[in-house]
């Protein structure tokens, strides 16, 4: 899934504006530090779930033959079901 910087920039907005509400955080560096390292935390979770699904794809395009042969399986269904055994190989969290 790709993300617009705008709209990591509004994701960032939201989780300090609620870990504030919450007193959740106190900052012990720069408010800018604070959100471009949360930014940048956001930006590379995407890219890593990005990672993940051409990954997927790749396999279910090589398994397309098989898939066919076995009958009727619903390819969106496999391709999560792909997506979620790669990242909890990889340890990452959907």
């Amino acid at each position: 899934m790709k993300i617009k910087p705008e709209q990591a920039d509004r994701l960032v907005d939201e989780i300090v504006k609620a870990y504030r509400a919450k007193e959740l955080i106190k900052l012990k560096a720069g408010e800018p530090e604070v959100r471009a390292k949360i930014r940048d935390t956001i930006i590379r979770n995407f890219h890593e779930e990005d990672v993940i699904e051409e990954e997927a794809r790749e396999m279910l395009a090589s398994h397309a033959g098989d898939m066919r042969r076995a009958g009727e399986m619903d390819q969106h269904k496999m391709f999560l079901l792909i997506k979620q055994r790669i990242a909890q190989k990889k340890g990452f969290v959907l």
